[in-house]
């Protein structure tokens, strides 16, 4: 079920290397402000000069994301929600914007809603999720679409990527459309790959997908490439 939240998606895995189908998270509406904060540690001393009191940084706090939305007797995945409230365990997560950035975390459901109910108002659904450890952002450089020359092609694609912790790697694909279908490798681990020099006319889809050590793979947003006689 697609995520109703202007193309944000919510999905779940017990942990990173899981195998099997994520859970997604389906109906919601709303995703909660991520604030991470840090204590302070006050280092005044006597010999202090300045006549303010100084401080240091102490441990930081991811903090806590709400998600709400409506409830759906058949969305299995807010179902396993309830689950994991009511285990506590801890998983691995991760929020998905339509610019193809993600947040990535781990965190355990504290805190489960539902309803109220009215007669004209849909049930709604909501969780709390406590993020534990740091969190980590993943973001790619945005795709442009472009048109080329058969036959005379010299333009590139950029998905160079940034991450809050660790090094992001590369591995450039086609596929069939715009949702990511029938990936076929174009054997390219750079972040600026070119369009190939074969391409035939007509559109053509590409995508990159980024690894951080880990951490899930991310794709890239579609790079549309439409080439013309």
């Amino acid at each position: 079920m697609s995520v109703r939240a202007l193309g944000t998606t919510i999905q779940h895995l017990t942990a990173y290397d899981t195998a099997g189908t994520p859970d997604l998270i389906g109906s919601i509406s709303s995703v909660g402000e991520i604030s991470p904060t840090s204590d302070e540690l006050d280092v005044t001393a006597l010999d202090s000069s300045s006549g303010y009191r100084e401080f240091l940084q102490g441990f930081k706090d991811s903090g806590e994301v709400t998600l709400s939305g409506f409830h759906d007797a058949s969305d299995t995945a807010q179902d396993t929600c309830r689950t994991l409230y009511g285990s506590g365990a801890t998983g691995y997560w991760w929020i998905t914007f339509p610019d193809k950035s993600v947040i990535i975390f781990t965190a355990f459901v504290k805190g489960y809603t539902a309803g109220p109910a009215e007669v004209d108002g849909a049930v709604g659904f909501g969780i709390t999720l406590r993020i534990t450890g740091l969190i980590q952002v993943i973001t790619s450089k945005e795709p442009v679409a472009q048109t080329v020359t058969v036959g005379a092609v010299t333009e590139e694609m950029d998905s160079t990527a940034t991450a809050y912790t660790g090094t992001p790697t590369y591995a450039w694909y086609e596929v069939d459309d715009l949702d990511y279908t029938n990936p076929v490798s174009l054997s390219v681990t750079t972040a600026v790959c070119d369009v190939p020099a074969g391409i035939t006319a007509g559109t053509h889809y590409y995508y990159c997908l980024i690894t951080v050590s880990g951490y899930r793979a991310v794709p890239s947003g579609i790079h549309v490439i439409t080439a013309e006689e």
